[in-house]
């Protein structure tokens, strides 16, 4: 998302999600979508530096897992797999 960052500025033509991959092979497995006004609530969470519209991945460490299920209305994480919110282009 960085070819043109103006095409990105305030979140526009971003999607995000909360994306599980396998702790046995990096597999995904699941993505669930997040919404602005959720993503809004839970980027707080994270310590993302400049990429305030998280065009990178951040895991979801265990400690946050009670706020992310109250944000995201998801239940409680899977032990065989990790988590992380991202961010992607959705005009390539």
């Amino acid at each position: 998302m960085t070819r043109d960052p103006d095409r990105y500025a305030n979140g526009q033509n971003t999607r995000w999600d909360l994306a599980a991959y396998s702790t046995q092979d990096d597999h995904l497995c699941g993505q669930f979508p997040i919404t602005r006004e959720q993503f809004i609530r839970v980027r707080k969470l994270f310590d993302y530096g400049d990429d305030e519209w998280f065009a990178n991945s951040y895991p979801v460490r265990p400690e946050l897992w009670p706020q992310v299920i109250e944000i995201l209305s998801r239940p409680p994480p899977e032990p065989d797999k990790e988590y992380f919110i991202e961010g992607t282009a959705t005009d390539y």
